[in-house]
Order: C-alpha cells, then structure tokens, then sequence
C-alpha cells in the first residue's frame, strides 16, 4: 500500500509471537551489523536470540526494545 505522500505501508503476518496483532517498524538498512550493535546498546533484545532470519534475498532480525516495541531490521540482498 501506498500513502498520498508515497510512503509504503506493509502489512504481514508473523505466526511466531503469541500474539494476535503486533505493532513493528520494518526499517531497511545498508549495514545490518552497525545497525544491530547501535540497537542492543541501546537495550533492545533479539527475538530471535542471537540468530538472524536469513534468506536468499534478505538478512533480517526482529528487535524488541525494552517497553516491547519492536523494529525489523532488514538488510536486502542486492
């Protein structure tokens, strides 16, 4: 989906979190490592522990901070 202004919305469906609707910024990223280390300095934990979702396409990992926000961060494969 797309706003007025051209910003993209996603809407997806994660079945690993036990709960029925989740909140989450997707925030693409050139370095992931950076990304990551600047993220749990800051308090924020892996979901996934210390594994990334891993892809052809993608590297990503779903970090919670430490109110239960939670960030995708995802590094596409170009």
């Amino acid at each position: 989906m797309r706003s007025a202004d051209g910003f993209k919305i996603d809407i997806s469906q994660f079945g690993a979190l036990p709960v029925e609707s989740l909140v989450s910024i997707r925030m693409n990223v050139d370095n992931f490592d950076e990304t990551y280390d600047l993220l749990i300095k800051r308090g924020f934990r892996n979901f996934y522990g210390d594994k990334t979702a891993d892809t052809l396409s993608a590297k990503s990992a779903v970090m919670i901070s430490p109110s239960g926000f939670t960030i995708n961060i995802v590094k596409h494969i170009k």
